[in-house]
């Protein structure tokens, strides 16, 4: 998975490399024509596509192949995740080292939370109660911190209470792993289209706007992608509104 994760990368960062030497390359002598808005079909904010689906989605498509009877409660894991401010992806690690991705659920309880001493009547008051734990109670307060996996785990699988901690720590890191990758597949033909090259002023700006608010949910290498792209909206818009 990771080989092609690269491949798709590689193929998409010269993709972008290319087209903003051919941006910069254009001939300088053309005359400017002063800035009449150009019409264009391009989608405002609201009709591109909503970066949550690509999230739910990782989650959809990796819980379907494990048969999960979690599958179906892909958008609660974000909507939950997104309401405490937790990675989702975290939240689904959790439950596969917990309860097999919730073939092994204690008593609706699929993320093994406190101990399973408390029952669930549902899932999503579960995972908002794992949500809400992880980010607002005080021994969670030094993963808060550092958002490394590994200081989550030393508190929710302390090796003091017989817990493998090690093997609690690998099996969530490399599902968010795994999941960050998936998000990041799903979402490049759309951040291919989110180029600067050959756009007009308002598309830089849609482009910009669209990538902003995708930067709020983007996780990973995904999210890398999208930094380089604001970065680069920004300086075609800048460079295009002094030249005009």
């Amino acid at each position: 998975m990771r080989k092609i994760i690269l491949i798709l990368l590689a193929v998409f960062c010269f993709s972008l490399t290319a087209l903003l030497l051919f941006d910069k390359n254009r001939d300088q002598n053309v005359e400017l024509i002063s800035p009449i808005p150009e019409k264009t079909d391009s989608p405002m904010p609201s009709e591109k596509e909503d970066y949550n689906n690509y999230r739910t989605q990782a989650i959809k498509d990796l819980l379907g192949e494990f048969r999960s009877p979690l599958e179906n409660k892909s958008p609660t894991f974000v909507s939950c995740a997104d309401e405490h401010n937790v990675n989702p992806y975290l939240l689904v690690g959790i439950s596969k080292v917990e309860s097999t991705f919730g073939k092994n659920a204690c008593e609706g309880n699929p993320f093994g939370w406190s101990s399973c001493k408390t029952p669930f009547q549902t899932f999503d008051l579960s995972c908002q109660a794992v949500a809400k734990g992880i980010a607002t109670l005080s021994y969670y307060e030094q993963y808060r911190s550092t958002k490394r996996i590994r200081d989550l785990g030393q508190t929710y699988c302390p090796a003091s209470t017989g817990c493998n901690t090690d093997s609690w720590i690998n099996t969530v890191s490399e599902v968010v792993t795994e999941l960050e990758e998936r998000e990041l597949v799903l979402s490049l033909d759309e951040l291919a289209t989110l180029t600067p090259a050959s756009k007009s002023i308002k598309e830089l700006e849609i482009n910009t706007q669209v990538l902003k608010s995708h930067s709020t949910k983007a996780t990973g290498t995904a999210l890398e992608v999208i930094e380089i792209l604001i970065r680069a909206n920004e300086r075609a818009l800048y460079k295009t509104q002094h030249e005009s």
